[in-house]
């Protein structure tokens, strides 16, 4: 049965502050910039010009014309000149990319000038993801879309002090979307506490976990159901309405999730009778960033 949720050390954050920070999440998606290359190449071109001349040998008269790759006869003898077209291009190599130079470029995610491989960025220049469960229970409907539970994730990450708060998002999928493809990163998956939970994406999916994904963006831990909607693959659980995709809180509704204190595939999608939930539950959400 679903577990009943637990009470929580601090206050929740008033729904007139949450309406205003998911304004100012909304605010900041979009694109920022756009940038327009342009390529052009250099051609190179030889003409050849033609001459008609008269010329008499031994009694006859011959006249020719010179052009590209033809023939010229003159008393007798036959001669052949042409003439090729050039083109040339200019190509540029980037240099290969060199960690730990202090400058991220080509594929690095991060470059910190060292190659120290636990302090944020590996000794490979990949950046560390950060993850946590939110210390704050939604019912489905509150979560009103993947998009706007997105700005939920920002919103905790923003009050919690942490560093690019916008780069959070919430790990659920709904009918058009599978959780996994929302998110990119090669790094490892840490706690807010520091502690590794998975080494990168792929083992997190093919379930290979350190640990249970149990703190809060506050450092406290939480045990007890979050909101998925989610195969242990990541992909959507087929054939479920997610809430009517988050949107809502119809007693005759449902939704799945998993156990936030579990290291099985039941951290995304719990072995329980009454899984799929109503979507009047009160469920935490599982936030990661994506870089």
């Amino acid at each position: 049965m679903l577990r009943s949720p637990p009470t929580l050390l601090l206050a929740l954050v008033t729904s007139g502050c949450l309406s205003s920070k998911i304004e100012a999440f909304c605010d900041g998606l979009g694109p920022c910039g756009e940038t327009v290359a342009s390529t052009g190449g250099a051609s190179t071109t030889d003409d050849s010009s033609s001459s008609s001349s008269s010329d008499t040998t031994g009694g006859s008269t011959t006249s020719g014309t010179t052009s590209t790759d033809e023939q010229t006869s003159s008393g007798g003898m036959t001669t052949e000149t042409g003439a090729d077209d050039a083109s040339t291009t200019g190509t540029t190599t980037a240099p290969p990319s060199v960690c730990g130079d202090n400058v991220v470029e080509a594929d690095e995610e991060c470059d910190d000038g060292d190659l120290i491989p636990d302090n944020g960025c590996s000794d490979t220049c990949t950046a560390d993801i950060r993850a946590f469960v939110s210390s704050t229970t939604y019912k489905a409907g509150e979560l009103m879309s993947i998009t706007l539970a997105d700005a939920l994730c920002f919103n905790h990450a923003l009050n919690a002090g942490l560093p690019e708060p916008l780069r959070f998002k919430a790990f659920l999928s709904d009918s058009k979307t599978d959780a996994r493809d929302r998110f990119k990163g090669r790094g490892r998956i840490l706690l807010m506490n520091g502690v590794v939970f998975a080494d990168s994406w792929s083992t997190l999916l093919a379930g290979n976990l350190h640990g249970p994904l149990e703190v809060t963006e506050k450092s406290e831990t939480y045990h007890g159901p979050v909101w998925t909607g989610t195969n242990p693959d990541g992909t959507a659980v087929p054939n479920a309405t997610h809430c009517a995709d988050w949107s809502s809180n119809s007693p005759v509704d449902y939704a799945y999730y998993g156990y936030s204190d579990e290291i099985t595939e039941e951290w995304l999608l719990a072995d329980q009778l009454d899984n799929p939930v109503e979507c009047l539950a009160p469920l935490a959400i599982y936030c990661f960033e994506t870089s």
